[in-house]
């Protein structure tokens, strides 16, 4: 496993779970830096913060949030470009679900089902969304800050075929996902009423088995990662290595 300096995570005062994804070593070469970021929504972001994505060169922002989400937290800055690959969440409504049929009764256990579930639909059902996260690299040559509501999940997945499409170790791709657990920090939201704190840890957090559920998904679905970014996202042999001049150094 190849990163640049552990400083990686960015430091802003408005938002969480902000980093680069570049650093990683592949067989082309390392994955740029400075290219791609990925954080937690950005609605709270400070002057001092929005002074730094500017000298980061970060003028492109892909918001995967529903259409509550960006309600809640709205943002619009002159400089960043938002463009909406909207995923509805679907994991608050699953919760409640379950709570209801359980007279409000809700295990970890039954918690880690959900989030698998989330992730499996990532590849059953938003295919085009991710689609487009290739449309808009390869359409820019500015940075580009991918971004949902806590950033581990969407945004997760979207940053995992990144680094596969670039050639990204599995390790490494995991070890991104789990960053994370480190980075992020939970919000006092509404949802959270009624959860446990066990509940809740399994909610925001992140682990291997909700990723791991969205690739077993693709190798049952297309066989191979390979297929579905093919397949599904429409990156070609040509658009990959187009891909990889743009994005490995």
């Amino acid at each position: 496993m190849s990163l640049f300096p552990p400083t990686q995570a960015c430091p802003l005062l408005g938002a969480s779970n902000f980093r680069d994804i570049g650093g990683y070593s592949t067989e082309h070469g390392p994955v740029m830096t400075g290219r791609v970021f990925r954080s937690d929504q950005i609605a709270e972001l400070q002057a001092p913060d929005l002074a730094y994505l500017q000298e980061l060169g970060v003028s492109h922002a892909l918001d995967f949030r529903g259409a509550h989400e960006r309600k809640r937290s709205p943002y619009q800055y002159e400089f960043l470009r938002h463009d909406l690959l909207s995923i509805e969440p679907t994991i608050v409504q699953d919760l409640g679900s379950i709570m209801q049929a359980e007279h409000g009764q809700l295990t970890a256990a039954q918690a880690r089902l959900v989030m698998q579930k989330t992730y499996v639909e990532f590849v059953q059902n938003h295919s085009a969304q991710f689609a487009r996260v290739f449309d808009q690299l390869l359409n820019t040559e500015q940075a580009v800050l991918m971004h949902c509501t806590a950033g581990k999940d969407r945004t997760g997945f979207a940053v995992a075929l990144v680094h596969s499409a670039l050639g990204v170790a599995p390790d490494d791709i995991m070890h991104d996902y789990m960053l994370s657990q480190k980075y992020f920090k939970r919000p006092n939201l509404d949802d959270n009423r009624g959860l446990s704190d066990e509940v809740l840890d399994v909610v925001w957090g992140v682990e291997p088995a909700f990723l791991n559920a969205a690739f077993t998904q693709i190798t049952q679905q297309y066989g191979s990662t390979q297929q579905y970014l093919q397949q599904a996202l429409g990156l070609d042999t040509a658009r990959q290595e187009q891909l990889l001049a743009r994005y490995i150094s």
